[in-house]
């Protein structure tokens, strides 16, 4: 015959296992946001150099060097050069919001 033990009912069991989960993600956010930095095709990127050719007041830029995640991105955009740009390395793009 076997002895009675007592069950525990848990119906928002699987609420409980969510939130811990939740909490241990929120507490390792930076290293999140790094990984998704380093891992995503799509990020920001800083102006390292540029070259332009002067016409009078007018600057033509030839070349924007950017620095990401995965390294160096060297783009032809024309007109201007910002100092930061969201670039889809993919295709070597910018992405506008």
């Amino acid at each position: 015959m076997k002895t009675y033990s007592p069950k525990k009912y848990r119906p928002f069991a699987w609420l409980s296992v969510f939130l811990r989960s939740m909490t241990y993600l929120l507490r390792h956010w930076l290293l999140l946001l790094i990984a998704v930095w380093v891992i995503s095709p799509v990020g920001p990127h800083l102006l390292v150099w540029y070259t332009y050719k002067q016409y009078g007041t007018y600057r033509d830029y030839n070349d924007c060097v950017y620095l990401g995640g995965r390294g160096l991105i060297e783009r032809n955009v024309g007109d201007d050069c910002p100092v930061m740009v969201i670039i889809d390395r993919r295709t070597g793009q910018q992405v506008w919001l």
